[in-house]
């Protein structure tokens, strides 16, 4: 039996008059691979901000069997890792793209220890893996969206995190990135032994791996379950206020809308 390694009990982040999240419970087991959809503003980020520890809460949060503040202890800071949605770099940050990367060794060998020889060759495996390893030397700033969105989930993978959270991991990327993106995803899903929380707005962008869902609107779970119930069109319907359909056209999903 796969033990949890991530507990919620009616969690709830409330933020002057605003209620983003509300009565939140979920668990996360060893390995999973969970999906978190919803339309925007559903409270989908600030879900993944209460689990990294970057967001006060009320209620209970466990990580691997421990109650967490959202002061972090430090054993659950290193064994969760965080992708962010992108953000902008200066193409003048005096960071290369194999230098990012090795940043996801620092909280276990602490800042001021220069990588050692394993984890420099770890992080070069991984760009590889990413297929960004031609561009180890270039600075973080002059890549693209989506080799930045490469870069960070290398560092993040580089951490040897138990859980990782990927926010929007495809937003603001081009069709055919977002389309390499996922399928790295689905190979860091199927290679690494880690679980992934994967946030996300859009239902037509999903790793092939991905097998539960959990549904947020308005800062509440509607649903958690499979993947074939929460795509099915009155499921997305009642989600997103709209009529969906969904149809299967040579094993692939579609979903169609007036």
């Amino acid at each position: 039996m796969k033990r949890e390694i991530l507990t919620l009990n009616n969690v709830a982040v409330r933020k002057q008059k605003a209620l983003l999240l509300s009565g939140i419970d979920l668990a996360v087991s060893e390995n999973e691979f969970v999906g978190v959809i919803g339309p925007n503003g559903a409270g989908k980020t600030t879900l993944l901000n209460v689990v990294a520890g970057f967001e006060k809460f009320s209620g209970e949060l466990h990580l691997f069997g421990k109650a967490e503040t959202w002061r972090r202890s430090r054993r659950a800071r290193l064994c969760v890792g965080y992708v962010p949605q992108m953000l902008h770099i200066d193409p003048a940050f005096p960071i290369s793209a194999f230098e990012a990367v090795l940043t996801g060794a620092a909280g276990r060998a602490g800042l001021f220890r220069p990588p050692a020889a394993d984890e420099r060759r770890e992080a070069l495996r991984l760009l590889d893996m990413m297929r960004v390893a031609h561009l180890a030397h270039r600075p973080l700033g002059h890549l693209s969206g989506g080799e930045r969105q490469k870069v960070s989930l290398a560092r993040a993978i580089l951490q040897k995190p138990d859980l990782l959270l990927l926010d929007e991991p495809t937003a603001n990327l081009d069709i055919a990135v977002q389309k390499e993106v996922l399928n790295l995803i689905d190979e860091i899903a199927g290679r690494e032994a880690l679980a992934i929380l994967f946030v996300t707005h859009d239902f037509n962008l999903l790793p092939a791996r991905l097998r539960r869902v959990v549904m947020l609107k308005n800062g509440a779970k509607v649903f958690d379950g499979g993947i074939d119930a929460a795509l099915a069109g009155e499921t997305l319907t009642r989600l997103f206020d709209y009529p969906l359909e969904t149809f299967e056209r040579n094993g692939k999903r579609f979903v169609s809308y007036d």
